[in-house]
This record gives C-alpha cells, structure tokens and sequence, in this order.
C-alpha cells in the first residue's frame, strides 16, 4: 500500500489513505480504524475531520461526480458520440480510484446519494450517446458502449497506456456503432 504523503493536511491525509483502502479492500470492508491505523492516527482524528465513513465516501467520490457532472453539462445529443467516448474514457482513467472505489464494492452504489447521483448521471450520458433519434438498437448500443468504457477501466490496472486505452476505446466506439 502507498504511503500517504505528510505534506498535505490531516483531512486530505484521511482521504487519500480512505480512497485507497476502500478501492482495495472494499468501503463495506475497510473500517475507520484500518484508515486510523494507515496514518498512525487516532480514529478519534478522524471524527475530528469527518462525522462518519459515509462522509467520507462522499467526500472522495465528489470530486468525480462534479467533474462527470461538469462533463455532462458540456456535451449534448447531437455531438459526435464517438468524441464523447473518448473523452468519457479519459474522465475515468483520471478519476481511477473512485471508479475502483465503486466497482469493487458494488454495495457502494446502495448508499441514497451515491446511488441516485451515479444513477442519474448514467442516464443522461446514454442519453447522450443515443443522440437525437433514439431507437432500441441505439439504446441497446449505448449501454453496451458504457459497460465496455466501464468495465475495461475497472479491470485493466494499465489502462492508461495509451495503446490499452485505444484497444478499449475502439471496443466501446465497435459496440456503439451496431447501433447505427
């Protein structure tokens, strides 16, 4: 496990040791103490910074959901779904570790905010990848071209290589297209 840098504050320290420990192990299954003891803290210093261990979910997957949110509000259906892959692509290998956050413990996805949040950003970038004349093979297409964006980065470690990141961009750009 990497060592959390001592540069940065207390709180970021918890977040950063939190966001590895709960991409590793799962968030069911690393506890508040394991992130204490990850930083040789008290775990009262972490309720110091944080109420609880849903607070600080939350507080590591914001910065992805802002930025999908953010990603989302700048495209619309009529743009090339192709670029949009690509560029959905790109947003989660930046934000790979809330991504293994989620896909490593699916129950995460159970919490009300993360839930409906992740749910609701789902639909409108499928939306967008639909375009503006929807049928059941676009829809069927543009979930399959999400599955492999998404799967593909959750289960390739070096998919940030450009040449495994362009095998899983052509893999969802391929499913996206039986749609046509």
């Amino acid at each position: 496990m990497a060592s959390v840098p001592t540069t940065i504050s207390t709180k970021e320290r918890i977040l950063v040791a939190a966001a590895e420990l709960f991409a590793q192990r799962g968030f069911s299954s690393a506890s508040l103490q394991d992130v204490a003891d990850q930083l040789g803290i008290t775990k009262a210093a972490l309720y110091y910074h944080f109420e609880s261990k849903d607070h600080i979910l939350l507080t590591v997957l914001r910065p992805y959901f802002d930025a999908a949110e953010a990603f989302l509000n700048r495209h619309s259906a009529d743009q090339d779904p192709h670029i949009l892959l690509a560029e959905y692509l790109d947003l989660l290998l930046e934000f790979r570790t809330a991504l293994d956050v989620i896909a490593f413990d699916r129950s995460v996805l159970n919490h009300p905010e993360i839930g409906e949040i992740s749910h609701g950003q789902t639909v409108r970038l499928r939306q967008l990848l639909i375009g503006t004349v929807p049928s059941m093979k676009r829809e069927i297409a543009a979930s399959a071209a999400l599955g492999a964006v998404r799967a593909a980065t959750a289960l390739t470690r070096n998919s940030s290589e450009p040449e495994v990141r362009n095998s899983v961009l052509r893999a969802a750009i391929a499913a996206l297209d039986t749609g046509s």
